[in-house]
């Protein structure tokens, strides 16, 4: 329970610093500035939602601290408030990162661009079935969560636990798989897009290489590609202790705890990725390169430009902001 408390900890502070980064550059820097958060991918959007919903998680993970202290669980508002946060966490990080595996999906293989504005559309359906999900049952039934064995949850039966929350997290690492799977066919080519058909691959295409363009929303798309990878990889091992439970088969609390404290640290992990790949994400410092510059390697051949830079006498080329 300590090392589940240690990991939601870790995760708040990595998200929240992130956050705070991006809200400070996004209100204080100038706009066309080039550090400034940018919204001009509908990544963005779901990027930025995706951390929202892991700070949810990683509060209602760090919540155990309570009942590590006092060395039992039992209902009250922090238990409550534990269960809220932890379920609008579950749900809002498994629709963040399957409406990131479907943008992937449409940018890589079907090869559909659409404007920043479409993740707003999106991200609506999300928080709406947050809404529906989580505080519309708790105002009905006047509060489901409740003391579950280690922690607050969701404790009003087997059917709603799946119900109102796993079944979510499990359609999120289904649809992740297939989008993998699917990629992986049009990498190597086993299936073809033709136009707006898809088609297995014929034996003279065999030697055709894969390109999935060299646009910014590919290239973006292409480093936003281990989120729903690092999704499944989180959600299997507390999924697979889960299925025993409801199995009826006895899960070592040794097994649970190892499963939570990996799933717990989802929003540092998150953080370390974002770091590793900002497709745009962080904003960037300002390029140190003077407006007007010139690069000289030996003896220029010619002062005539070409596309790209200019010509040397060895043949390489020199590319110069001008």
């Amino acid at each position: 329970m300590a090392f589940i408390a240690i990991a939601s900890a870790l995760s708040a502070l990595a998200v929240g610093g992130v956050l705070i980064y991006i809200a400070y550059s996004a209100i204080t820097i100038k706009p066309n500035a080039s550090r400034r958060w940018s919204t001009d991918s509908p990544i963005h959007y779901y990027f930025l939602n995706l951390m929202i919903s892991d700070l949810f998680l990683a509060i209602g993970g760090f919540l155990d601290i309570k009942w590590v202290i006092e060395t039992r669980v039992y209902f009250d508002a922090a238990c409550t408030v534990q269960g809220f946060f932890m379920q609008v966490g579950d749900v809002g990080v498994a629709l963040s990162t399957m409406a990131i595996a479907l943008h992937i999906l449409q940018v890589l293989v079907l090869n559909w661009r659409s404007p920043p504005k479409y993740a707003l559309f999106v991200l609506a359906i999300i928080w709406s079935a947050i809404v529906v999900l989580v505080v519309a049952p708790n105002v009905i039934q006047h509060n489901i969560n409740g003391p579950t064995g280690h922690w607050c949850w969701i404790e009003r039966g087997i059917m709603e636990q799946i119900g109102l929350d796993y079944i979510w997290m499990w359609l999120a690492a289904i649809l992740n798989i297939i989008s993998y799977l699917f990629l992986i066919l049009v990498i190597k080519r086993l299936v073809i897009m033709d136009g707006n058909r898809i088609r297995w691959r014929g034996r003279q295409e065999r030697g055709i290489p894969y390109g999935a363009g060299t646009s910014i929303e590919s290239v973006r798309a292409n480093q936003m590609i281990f989120y729903p990878l690092v999704y499944i990889i989180l959600v299997l091992p507390i999924s697979a202790a889960r299925f025993s439970e409801f199995t009826g088969h006895a899960v070592p609390f040794a097994v649970t705890g190892f499963a939570a404290t990996l799933y717990a640290s989802s929003g540092l992990i998150n953080t370390i990725l974002y770091t590793l790949t900002r497709p745009k994400l962080m904003p960037r410092r300002p390029s140190q390169t003077p407006k007007s510059a010139c690069v000289t390697i030996g003896r220029l051949a010619t002062h005539d430009r070409f596309p790209g830079g200019y010509m040397v006498e060895d043949g390489s080329t020199v590319t110069a902001s001008v």
